[in-house]
């Protein structure tokens, strides 16, 4: 049997990292999997794999010890692959991308696959060190994978039309969901008795949980928002909602580990984010059967729900396109129905069997 690297950051609680939680019993029935971390943060069980730290990092570190550290990473890295005899190497996220690359130039000679999930033009387009230093990572390293696999078509374009990587070197391996667990989770009971709106999301300026909350305050309902997530613009959200004499109405009720019990009851579903890779909450919502009015952001929402098939597209930060959708959601009952009809049918295409099967085509080359 084939002994496959699993290499990510951490297993906290990001859509990467349930993604590989999801995959790792799976790929487990074709390799000997070691996962290896570089943080303790785990928000997920591990079944059917091997754990390995490469170090025991601080989340906020320095961007600059950060940069400065990554040689001796891959090296640290490169050792720990090659002790373990690894034939296969498949990492998630970019740190930990750098380190296997620089590990490759530094003359590792296994099967490397990265993952890409998000579109680095958007998610690095300040003009900061951290993004300098993330596009000049991606143009320099990305090239040496054997294989780069995007979670959606943008972020594919988006790495050969803008970091000049060739299409050759590209394929596409969307987010694996587990339907049966979802499934078994939206039976949960819920003390919110309300019918209500939903949104979850992490609490930052990239979800724009703002304009959502600033397009609802101008509907007129009873109907409650109700927000699932945690971050660093909590209470400027808290400001907001009381500014808009909405502490009733709209709930910011922080992370949940199982939001499907929220899906499942919910009216419908809101999302209001600036860009995506290929959101794992809007998949997730559709297998809990949700009609959903998401922004068109840069990549994944048409690829998932199609020129308005599966969900309902609203512009990028346009306040009043939201409030038309979700008025729209709110008034037309029979609309909603037919969204929620397609929703799990639709979610089934991400079905972790489905996928696994595409991952074990890539990593077996």
């Amino acid at each position: 049997m084939q002994k496959l690297a699993v290499f990510i950051y951490s297993l906290g609680s990001g859509g990467a990292e349930r993604v590989v939680a999801t995959l790792l019993p799976l790929l487990s029935m074709k390799f000997e999997v070691h996962l290896i971390v570089m943080n303790e943060k785990f928000s997920y069980t591990l079944n059917g794999c091997t754990l390995h730290f490469l170090e025991r990092s601080k989340p906020n570190e320095n961007s600059l010890l950060k940069f400065i550290k990554l040689p001796f990473l891959a090296l640290k890295y490169k050792k720990l692959c090659q002790s373990l005899d690894i034939n296969v190497e498949f990492v998630f996220l970019n740190r930990p991308n750098y380190i296997a690359l620089l590990a490759k130039l530094f003359g590792a000679k296994t099967r490397l696959v990265i993952n890409e999930c998000t579109t680095p033009s958007l998610m690095y387009q300040k003009n900061t060190f951290t993004s300098l230093a993330n596009k000049f990572l991606i143009r320099s390293l990305y090239p040496y994978a054997d294989l780069i696999l995007t979670n959606a078509k943008g972020n594919l374009e988006d790495l050969v039309n803008n970091f000049k990587i060739k299409v050759d070197k590209c394929d596409l391996l969307y987010n694996a969901i587990d339907l049966e667990n979802i499934h078994f989770l939206t039976s949960e009971s819920i003390a919110l008795k309300d019918k209500f709106i939903l949104s979850v999301g992490r609490l930052d300026k990239g979800k724009n949980h703002s304009l959502l909350i600033r397009a609802y305050a101008r509907l007129k309902t009873e109907v409650k928002l109700v927000i699932l997530g945690e971050g660093e613009l909590h209470k400027e959200l808290e400001n907001l909602i009381a500014q808009l004499d909405l502490k009733e109405k709209v709930l910011l009720l922080g992370f949940d580990s199982n939001p499907y019990k929220y899906m499942s009851k919910c009216e419908f579903f809101a999302f209001a984010s600036l860009f995506e890779g290929f959101s794992n909450v809007l998949i997730e919502s559709l297998a809990c059967g949700c009609a959903v009015v998401c922004t068109e952001h840069k990549s994944g929402a048409k690829e998932l729900f199609g020129d308005d098939e599966f969900g309902l597209l609203v512009e990028v930060g346009d306040e009043n396109s939201m409030f038309d959708g979700l008025k729209l959601f709110l008034e037309d009952e029979s609309l909603r129905k037919t969204y929620q009809k397609k929703a799990k049918d639709r979610a089934s295409d991400f079905d972790k069997i489905k996928i696994a099967r595409n991952a074990f085509k890539y990593l077996l080359g």
